[in-house]
């Protein structure tokens, strides 16, 4: 063996290279993953929300692992757990035309005497977030699924606001209709709207109408019978008591275009009406004046000549009526 070859080979930069990636890889398995693994396996909710927490660990089966309540402290929740949070604060349903509303169209509906009319309110409500079995019924019937979202996208009811409102609209859209169809229906659109009855009326008959009047009596009755409704029909719809003490808001009513324009025109002509008998009833009262004025003249003609002297313009010097009567002033 020559003294060359006796002399040990340097390893080469590309070998010395791939050790230290693979000595990088090992401490990333053995020491950060881990850590970041069990650092994921902790958490907490908010003022705002409770969290269904679900297992998902490579030997862990996915049944409910926990619920943590609202304001929690920091609580362990094991290694790849999913935690699915839901509001636990009010929530509403908006139902109207407005871009920003759940529904994002009014509700029309008939009313007990046939007039489409277009409904608009929001439904208030809390979640029943205190009862654990609750929540843990809902999360299996409703939190693994997906709704359709107005982005197109399919989204989880779990899935911040935009995933709660579509859980609500998939859910509570046709229910709401139903509710306020059938409410609706038990009373006549002039008990709805006061100014209704002028569209049924001759002007004439209008004159005995209010068209300011308001329906504010009836409106309550149609909110507490679309409450008991709502409270009866989203118990059986959902089958959990997710949604409590709902409470339903009438904001706005509006008439189809036909009856609006009736009622306009018969608004127009109750004011012709009220116009006419306000001049007829002044046309009155001046005549019943200028009678008695005229009994006075001819008690006291000359009473009638002083007032007709005040009635001079002024700067007038000389008048004279006549008969050898004249009056003249100073210049």
């Amino acid at each position: 063996m020559t003294a060359a070859s006796s002399i040990p080979r340097r390893p080469s930069r590309a070998r010395r290279a791939l050790a230290i990636v693979v000595a990088g890889i090992v401490v990333l398995f053995v020491g950060v993953v881990p850590g970041i693994a069990f650092a994921s396996g902790f958490t907490k909710a908010d003022g705002g929300h409770v969290i269904v927490v679900r297992n998902g660990g490579p030997f862990d089966d996915n049944s409910i692992r926990q619920v943590i309540q609202p304001n929690s402290s920091l609580t362990s929740t094991g290694l790849f757990s999913k935690g699915h949070p839901y509001p636990s604060t009010q929530r509403n349903f908006k139902v109207s035309g407005a871009k920003n509303a759940d529904s994002n169209e009014v509700i029309n509906v008939p009313t007990k005497d046939g007039v489409l009319v277009g409904v608009e309110g929001t439904f208030y409500f809390d979640v029943n977030y205190t009862d654990e079995k609750v929540m843990r019924s809902f999360d299996d019937k409703f939190g693994t699924r997906t709704y359709p979202s107005p982005g197109g996208d399919a989204t989880y009811a779990w899935d911040g606001d935009e995933g709660w409102s579509a859980f609500l609209e998939f859910t509570l859209g046709n229910l709401v209709q139903n509710v306020l169809r059938q409410e609706i229906g038990n009373v006549e659109c002039a008990d709805l709207v006061a100014s209704c009855s002028l569209a049924a009326n001759s002007s004439a008959q209008a004159a005995a109408v209010n068209p300011n009047a308001n329906g504010n009596q009836t409106i309550n009755q149609v909110q507490q019978a679309v409450n008991d409704g709502f409270t009866a029909d989203i118990d059986n719809v959902l089958g959990v008591p997710i949604l409590i003490h709902p409470r339903f808001v009438l904001s706005k009513v509006d008439l189809p275009s036909n009856v609006q324009d009736a009622i306009n025109q018969a608004q127009a002509a109750f004011a012709g009406v009220t116009e006419s008998q306000a001049a007829l009833q002044r046309a009155q009262i001046d005549a019943q004046a200028d009678s008695a004025r005229q009994q006075g003249y001819n008690a006291c003609p000359t009473c009638a000549q002083i007032d007709i002297i005040k009635s001079l313009p002024s700067g007038l010097t000389t008048y004279a009526p006549g008969q050898g009567f004249s009056v003249t002033g100073a210049r």
